[in-house]
């Protein structure tokens, strides 16, 4: 419903630096078309003496004298080593490599690998392209930049809302898989403490600096995820942050970025303007000194009279305080109302980051400040984020390094959902309500003004709430959210290399938040004087051990990763609501509560034990082949049922060293298949007691009574396994001008942990089950393309277009549909349902009976819309998804432009329903074939 406008207004970067003055050789890098290349490896060669360009391709070197040989190094281009000849300043070119031999991608437990070698899909985004409008969340900003990568993300009327995130369509039966989140190696909780109604808290993933991004690589699949075992069948995101300067380089590196946006609604439903309050086109009327008034209805509907400025009795005049008290005002339309609530928002961002190194050492720090002002009236979202990596050499072979990440959240942000906040305005409101009335919710007297009062007939009306809603302005003022949080995430690690080729390394990782909230009911409104508050804290600790071996015999080389890790989680949370109203009025304490409160804590612990192996041979830089395998042994699962196996084999060939065919720079064939699983949360083994509120009884003792859940739990579960085909074809030609990256993928999932309806006999109403299989098939393609490449002006174009087609092929025997989520409104419901030899999500309800050939609405005997119940209106998973990024280097200048797409899918618009139901809907005052008005039957509904 909203679309928002970004103006970048600042963007600054300077660089400071400080450096020796003796012995030193100055020069510029730039590639064949003459073009500055930042961030290559300058080195004197045979010693560890170096520095790198800067980002204008400069370098200044201390060498001690000035005829030595320097060797330049960057990832995409050839080796060059240059003999400077006692010069003091030279300029060098370096070439591409067309071979792709050096091109290295970030792959599971963050081992680096050669592209060539790996044989599954890869696509990496650079954390430039993330930060192009400085999204709220940075799962959001990988919106058609992935092939096969769906996000569906809030309106930014949501301040860092929700960003849901799927990798190659539904995987689950009930739709509410997500990927690992993985940060410099680190898994990461993605919770999200919002519920259907009131404020959207967002996902965690919004915690993560985009400033502080290098690159994001993401894991599509088993083939490529198989290696986090029952964290991995439903794909893995590898965040890898920026790192300090190269070992060696004394330079330091300072800088700050700054950006100022604003933002605005708009693209608003289109709605008429010629009905006004009212369920009847006769105006009420009061008799006032025995004058007979006409009165505007309070009602939440626009079926009432034409909006033609009859002087009437308006809400607004029945409040003594109101300037226009006993006052006949215009009934006249008021076509902005809805636009006229939102303000004009703003996000200030501010980032500074410090580099460098020395010998031994490499560091980089970042601070930045968010602050957003929503575009919802009292709203906002302050953000602080610092980011710190480093290495040190303790010695030529042992290197201690960390990753540490603070991130606190402060949030006053708008409630959302039926009954609460703006979201009611196209549902139940009014054409003819002056919003900017509506502004001045509260007069000196301390009265409240709520525009929808029907009983005006009862003298203490204004003594009420409001029959169904309350003024916007109340609930953005009075009704209040709040929300905190504190997180840690990073990790440290020590490596040791034993032997040349063989590294040992460990590492401690973790992420640690609390998360706090609390929202308010004030009194005066149409619900009761309320407090609640929640407290959640997790920490997740991983401790890893891996050693890696790598060699080269000749023409084969071989790479080994054998580790093991320890998983252990602990959450726990504390909530408590008033109840029965505050014993003082808004004072907003859970000891306020009249009655007692309804309190309840938890805790949630669990362990995974693990062992992983993961072994590549290759010969000729041709030939590869990888295999991978991975144990775990869950808490959560039933003892002697608890450990499984995931393994993955994969290979590719690298066609193009056998063709040398000068355009073909590079060309790959890949295949791959993998098994991955999905773990359960802790405690739905074995039967446990629900405690319920402690009472006294006769005998003046008290008593704990204690219940069996609704629920019946499975000591037989199993994890969900998904079983993954993939193979696929990368293409470059003409010197990396144009790539091409197909791939095709069946994946299939199977045993999910669900929750059935049981029948009530045996005491319970639900059970937990493995069941179902769900398929995915697809094919993904990425486009790359450099069109133009020139000194002044560079143009890179990317395109990314998936198609997936899912199916449910099993449920659960004796079960062919299994309803997921229901909407119900005045005895009709919209069905979400997952069927049997279907696509995922079929969306089922009522429809319009029509023409087969004209298409037109049948009409009944009483000229009434016919039905058809229960009819299938497809599926709501999308045919299409992909992106379109374009990014254009003008000079020193940077110019991107992005566009994200989908086609199909079907959904159901609560919010239309309600439009047409309340008269607002611009097609409720519709002209019809004959030049006449007419007005749609309101208490008629469909879904289409």
């Amino acid at each position: 419903m909203k679309k928002f406008f970004t103006i970048l207004l600042v963007c600054c970067t300077f660089s400071l630096s400080s450096f020796a003055q003796t012995g030193i050789i100055t020069g510029k890098v730039t590639g064949e078309k003459g073009e500055s290349l930042p961030g290559v490896s300058v080195q004197i060669k045979n010693t560890n003496k170096g520095t790198s360009t800067d980002t204008d391709g400069n370098f200044r070197l201390d060498a001690g004298n000035t005829d030595v040989t320097l060797v330049f190094r960057l990832v995409g281009y050839l080796t060059t080593e240059v003999n400077t000849g006692g010069k003091g300043s030279i300029t060098v070119t370096l070439k591409q490599d067309t071979r792709n031999l050096d091109q290295v991608v970030v792959t599971a437990l963050g081992i680096s690998r050669k592209e060539r070698a790996v044989g599954y899909s890869v696509q990496e985004v650079k954390g430039s392209n993330l930060t192009l409008t400085k999204e709220q969340n940075v799962l959001g900003s990988l919106a058609g930049k992935i092939a096969g990568v769906q996000v569906v993300g809030a309106s930014g009327a949501s301040m860092g809302g929700t960003q849901k995130i799927k990798l190659r369509g539904i995987n689950s039966i009930n739709g509410q898989e997500e990927p690992l989140i993985v940060v410099d190696g680190t898994p990461i909780s993605n919770n999200n403490f919002a519920g259907r109604n009131g404020p959207d808290l967002g996902n965690l993933a919004q915690d993560i600096n985009p400033e502080d991004i290098e690159s994001v690589n993401v894991l599509k699949g088993p083939a490529a995820s198989a290696l986090y075992g029952l964290r991995g069948q439903y794909g893995v995101i590898l965040i890898t942050t920026r790192q300090g300067g190269r070992k060696g380089n004394r330079k330091m590196n300072v800088d700050v970025n700054s950006a100022f946006s604003v933002e605005k609604a708009g693209n608003f439903m289109p709605l008429q303007n010629i009905y006004g309050a009212g369920s009847s086109q006769q105006f009420s009327t009061i008799t006032v000194n025995g004058q007979e008034q006409l009165v505007a209805s309070g009602t939440d509907e626009s079926w009432g009279p034409k909006m033609d400025g009859t002087p009437v009795r308006q809400m607004y005049s029945f409040y003594p305080a109101d300037p226009d008290y006993g006052k006949l005002t215009p009934f006249s339309p008021h076509p902005d109302n809805i636009k006229d609530y939102f303000v004009t928002g703003t996000t200030f961002n501010n980032n500074i980051s410090m580099s460098g190194g020395g010998e031994n050492t490499t560091f980089r720090l970042s601070f930045n400040h968010t602050d957003i002002k929503g575009i919802e009236p009292n709203t906002y979202l302050k953000r602080n984020n610092l980011g710190f990596n480093g290495s040190l050499n303790l010695t030529p072979k042992l290197t201690v390094t960390t990753s540490f990440n603070y991130a606190n959240n402060k949030g006053l942000r708008p409630a959302q959902g039926y009954y609460q906040g703006s979201r009611n305005f196209y549902q139940w409101f009014e054409r003819s309500l002056d919003m900017n009335r509506l502004k001045q919710y509260k007069y000196p007297d301390g009265t409240f003004y709520h525009w929808n009062h029907e009983d005006i007939d009862d003298p203490d009306f204004l003594k009420k709430p409001g029959s169904d809603w309350n003024n916007p302005y109340f609930e953005a003022y009075e009704n209040l959210n709040h929300d905190t949080r504190d997180r840690f995430f990073g990790n440290v690690g020590l490596s040791y290399d034993v032997l040349p080729g063989l590294k040992v390394s460990g590492a401690v990782r973790g992420d640690m938040y609390t998360q706090s909230i609390d929202q308010r009911k004030a009194y005066g409104g149409r619900d009761i004087n309320e407090y609640y508050e929640a407290k959640f804290e997790n920490k997740e600790m991983n401790y890893e051990l891996l050693a890696q071996y790598n060699k080269t015999f000749d023409k084969l080389s071989f790479n080994a990763n054998v580790g093991g890790n320890l998983l252990t989680q602990r959450y726990n949370g504390i909530q408590g609501r008033t109840q029965g109203g505050l014993s003082v009025v808004n004072f907003y304490n859970l000891s306020a509560s009249i009655d007692r409160p309804d309190v309840s804590n938890y805790l949630r612990r669990k362990e995974v034990r693990s062992a992983f192996a993961a072994v590549s041979f290759g010969y000729d830089n041709i030939y590869y082949l990888d295999a991978t395998v991975r144990n775990d042994i869950s808490s959560a699962l039933p003892a002697g049922n608890n450990s499984y196996w995931y393994p993955s084999v994969s290979f590719s060939m690298v066609f193009s060293e056998l063709l040398q065919w000068e355009p073909l720079s590079y060309g790959k064939v890949r295949i791959s298949l993998a098994k991955a699983g999905s773990d359960l949360d802790p405690y739905q083994i074995y039967e446990s007691y629900i405690l319920e509120a402690p009472y006294k009884g006769r005998d003046d003792n008290t008593y704990l009574p204690m219940h069996l859940p609704t629920t019946l739990n499975n000591p037989e579960i199993r994890p969900s396994l998904g079983n993954s085909f993939e193979t696929g074809l990368d293409l470059k030609v003409l010197k990396n001008r144009l790539g091409l990256a197909f791939t095709y993928y069946n994946q299939q999932n199977i045993d999910q942990v669900l929750s059935i309806p049981v029948s009530g006999a045996i005491g319970y109403e639900n059970t937990i089950i493995n069941a179902g299989k769900i398929q995915n098939k697809g094919v993904e393609l990425s486009l790359t393309a450099m069109p133009v490449q020139t000194k002044v002006f560079n143009w890179n174009s990317t395109l990314n277009v998936s198609r997936n087609r899912s199916l449910v092929k099993e449920l659960y025997p004796g079960i062919n549909t299994l309803q997921l989520d229901v909407n119900t409104y005045s005895r009709v419901s919209v069905y979400l349902n997952a069927d049997v030899n279907a696509a995922f999500g079929t969306l089922v309800g009522n429809a319009y009976r029509r023409d087969a050939k004209t298409g037109k609405i049948l009409l009944d005997a009483a000229n009434l819309p016919m039905f058809e119940e229960n009819h299938n209106f497809g599926s709501v998973v999308p045919d299409f998804t992909g992106g379109w990024l374009n990014s254009f280097r003008i000079g020193r200048f940077d110019v991107s432009a992005m566009i994200d797409f989908q086609s199909g899918g079907q959904f159901f618009s609560w919010t239309k329903m309600l439009s047409v139901k309340s008269g607002q809907a611009e097609e409720t005052a519709a002209i019809n074939d004959k030049g006449e008005r007419m007005c749609v039957i309101r208490w008629q509904m469909a879904a289409v």
